[in-house]
């Protein structure tokens, strides 16, 4: 598997990617990411010499938009990428005209098969979350319940309000996942412990608790 090679930036990309603040959110949290652990993970998946059409991390950007709520499907990705200028330099497609259509993000995973997409994007939300948390850019509460502890495991804050934050209704909160299979990983990211319960289901994070390493 070659690497996409750095092509040099369209005009109009050129120009978009000078329009980005340097507070961005999304561009804080993608340039926190240490993206580099997944190349050797797919590796074996591409079998040939070519160079890829699209860089497997510049697709596992686009996904994370769908995560953290910014597009809806995968056909509002690709048409995001298309005439957003802020997300197609983001995700790292430098030309609008070259940006995936719905059914390549679909092929990829396919490609390097649904657990290894999703052990990806699971370390890939974890670094998120702590990512957020630690440059204080909110993710909503309706996307991933995020609690932050103190070394001592007392709650710090988490990204719901006051009496309505599920931590503080534990015997509500056992309730609501009753039904609800559960799995349960645990990540180190950016000096924090990260502790993620998933719906075994759709394999998506329902809540994300964070402890400083030290």
């Amino acid at each position: 598997m070659k690497k996409a090679k750095g092509r040099q930036l369209s005009f109009i990309t050129y120009e978009a990617s000078q329009k980005i603040k340097k507070d961005d959110p999304l561009k804080i949290i993608f340039e926190s990411i240490d993206w580099s652990f997944i190349y050797p993970i797919i590796k074996d998946k591409y079998t040939t010499d070519r160079e890829l059409v699209y860089d497997p991390v510049s697709l596992f950007k686009a996904q994370l938009l769908i995560w953290l709520g910014e597009v809806k499907s995968n056909r509002r990705l690709a048409e995001s990428l298309q005439f957003d200028s802020r997300f197609c330099v983001l995700c790292g497609f430098n030309n609008f005209l070259k940006t995936p259509a719905h059914s390549t993000f679909s092929y990829f995973r396919k490609r390097i098969g649904i657990d290894i997409y999703y052990k990806i994007l699971h370390r890939l939300i974890a670094q998120t979350v702590v990512a957020a948390a630690i440059n204080k850019i909110n993710i909503s509460s309706n996307i991933v319940h995020i609690i932050i502890l103190s070394n001592n495991g007392k709650k710090k804050r988490c990204n719901c309000s006051g009496s309505r934050c599920k931590y503080n209704k534990k015997q509500k909160h056992s309730k609501d996942k009753i039904n609800v299979k559960l799995i349960t990983k645990n990540f180190v990211a950016l000096g924090f412990k990260a502790k993620m319960l998933i719906n075994a289901s759709t394999k998506l994070p329902l809540e994300v608790t964070l402890i400083p390493k030290e």
